[in-house]
């Protein structure tokens, strides 16, 4: 387990992490989610030890990582874009790792790199930006380590690459204590194998808690009412309204509470047509950073 203890860190009279508190659970891929400088990449490197904490801590296992050589040898970090030796291979690479990681076998990275088309002769200066990502993606899954710690996950990954990386990560996390801890803007990636998450906002944090019950609360409606009026100002007196949208005659609300309450007051309103749609994890992360006060829409105008 993952344990944030009032952890903060600045950098002079910048505060890039502002003592924030929370738990990472064993087995999981844990979503650290957030506006751009809002802290995720020096968090990251807190817990992997990489940076000490100003104040509070950070525990892994009961055991603070910075300058604990032993801690960290269960703990891969992959940046966003990392770092590699002019020249060098895959298959050098992994003779590298190994002097950190006794557990990384080459014969795995091998495997993994025929399944996915990479030549472990080659340069990594030669890959894609995609290419190098999953090079380092099976590094980090044959190291061994109980955590990994990612920095924009799939960056540079297709559709299909990003979905053949995300049934690693599960195979791994069926056949051994695994956990995954991945900072990432482009929600949609994390949406269907992250549970648990943290919403970050100028070094501190909006909401941290597991999805699948916060979503238990949130329901999203798609209704007609007859005619052309604006209903919002009547709704708003009767149940919470996150965000509420209006495009001739359909209206589009996403709502706080229980479904059958909400839906049972929309049906007093006699609607034409009325249905429910599925909540993603980017409209949830929208509602917090517009609750937050950061809405680059109404910037920009």
């Amino acid at each position: 387990m993952i344990e944030v203890r009032n952890a903060a860190k600045n950098f002079e009279d910048i505060c890039a992490v502002n003592h924030v508190s929370f738990e990472i659970p064993e087995g999981c891929i844990f979503g650290l989610l957030g506006t751009n400088g809002a802290g995720k990449s020096t968090l990251l490197r807190m817990m992997a030890g990489i940076l000490p904490c100003d104040e509070g801590s950070i525990l892994l296992d009961g055991q603070e990582t910075y300058e604990n050589p032993e801690c960290k040898q269960e703990v891969f970090y992959l940046p966003d874009v990392p770092y590699y030796f002019p020249n060098v291979s895959l298959g050098e690479m992994v003779r590298f790792y190994r002097k950190h990681y006794p557990a990384l076998e080459r014969d795995s990275v091998s495997y993994m790199a025929e399944l996915l088309n990479l030549d472990m002769a080659l340069p990594l200066r030669t890959f894609s930006k995609g290419m190098k990502r999953q090079a380092f993606l099976i590094l980090a899954l044959c190291s061994g380590t109980k955590y990994l710690l990612c920095d924009e996950v799939f960056d540079g990954l297709d559709p299909v690459m990003t979905e053949a990386m995300k049934d690693m990560f599960r195979k791994e996390m069926k056949e051994r204590e695994f956990t995954v801890v991945a900072a990432a803007h482009k929600l949609q990636d994390l949406e269907d194998v992250c549970r648990n998450i943290v919403i970050m906002h100028k070094g501190g944090i909006l909401r941290a808690q597991d999805m699948k019950k916060h979503l238990k609360d949130v329901v999203k409606i798609q209704c007609v009412f007859g005619g052309k009026q604006d209903l919002k100002q009547e709704l708003e007196r009767e149940f919470r309204i996150l965000r509420y949208e209006r495009e001739g005659y359909f209206t589009t609300l996403v709502a706080g509470g229980k479904k059958e309450e909400i839906l049972q007051k929309l049906q007093k309103r006699n609607p034409v047509f009325i249905g429910e749609i599925s909540v993603s994890l980017e409209e949830i992360f929208m509602i917090e950073m517009e609750g937050a006060g950061y809405d680059i829409c109404k910037t920009l105008r």
